[in-house]
């Protein structure tokens, strides 16, 4: 991952790999998702940019890209916001926002949780492994059992 540049890490996604091979061979329709993921994600600017030269808010998004190639329907998120400066943190919440007002469903895993966006529906708080609450935000009953 140290040579690797910004764009290439979008492009691995098609083939999950870390890294680009000689024989992984992108088409024009996946170059132009790529290039479409990085706009909305805001940084085709640093596309040419070594990945190991960004600071970790900038690796954060050209990760989420390379899921994002794809198009799934649902992200899973495990503390997408660790290690992240306030600045990146905040950009990165306004990302995942974007992402489930677009319809997709985020999993998301935080010990954070004035970090949960508004949008999200449904929360389940777990304790030593169990769910002690779960429910919409803000009217999260205790579990039973």
């Amino acid at each position: 991952m140290h040579s690797i540049r910004g764009g290439e890490v979008i492009l691995s996604g098609f083939y999950s790999s870390i890294g680009l091979y000689g024989h992984q061979a992108f088409n024009d329709a996946q170059r132009k998702r790529a290039e479409e993921v990085m706009e909305r994600l805001g940084i085709a600017a640093l596309q040419e940019r070594r990945f190991a030269e960004m600071s970790a808010g900038e690796q954060r998004r050209f990760l989420l890209g390379r899921a994002l190639v794809h198009d799934p329907g649902t992200l899973v998120l495990d503390e997408p916001t660790s290690g992240l400066d306030l600045r990146a943190c905040f950009q990165y919440l306004d990302l995942v926002r974007d992402l489930i007002r677009r319809g997709k469903t985020i999993l998301l895993v935080t010990h954070h949780l004035h970090e949960i966006p508004p949008e999200v529906e449904r929360i389940i708080l777990l304790k030593e492994g169990k769910v002690i609450a779960d429910g919409k935000k803000g009217i999260c009953s205790p579990a039973s059992g």
